[in-house]
């Protein structure tokens, strides 16, 4: 099989005790009006304990003699049913630092072998 076979071969409700990666949460907020809101929401179950985020996302930045160029993947992605181009990405294993997931992850989804030049402020992806 190739990547463009890929494709979902059905959808159905997800019972909680089957939930692996993720569990849905009702938050409770303010919004700047004052008005009280309701937001639905997944959450990754799979945060290692006392970290503040669950993974990384990598601009791996390509230095070529015809200059800089970003590596990014083609990988199928089910919740849109197609194959999309992004950033590597993965979550932090337990003992893991940002720096050390995005090197790891780098390597294991594309062969490269990078170094973290700098990092950014934390980042949501919704």
């Amino acid at each position: 099989m190739s990547l463009a076979d890929a494709k979902v071969i059905g959808t159905e409700p997800l019972p909680e005790k089957e939930a692996v990666w993720t569990k849905l949460v009702k938050k409770v907020y303010v919004d700047p009006k004052g008005v009280e809101r309701t937001w639905e929401s997944a959450e990754r179950t799979t945060r290692p304990a006392g970290s503040d985020i669950d993974g990384v996302g990598i601009a791996a930045i390509l230095e070529k003699d015809t200059g800089p160029e970003i590596i990014l993947q083609k990988q199928f992605r089910p919740p849109v049913d197609k194959i999309v181009i992004e950033l590597p990405a993965g979550l932090i294993d337990a003992g893991e630092t940002p720096e050390q997931c995005a090197v790891r992850e780098l390597r294991e989804e594309t062969g490269y072998v990078g170094e973290v030049l700098d990092t950014s402020p934390v980042m949501f992806n919704g």
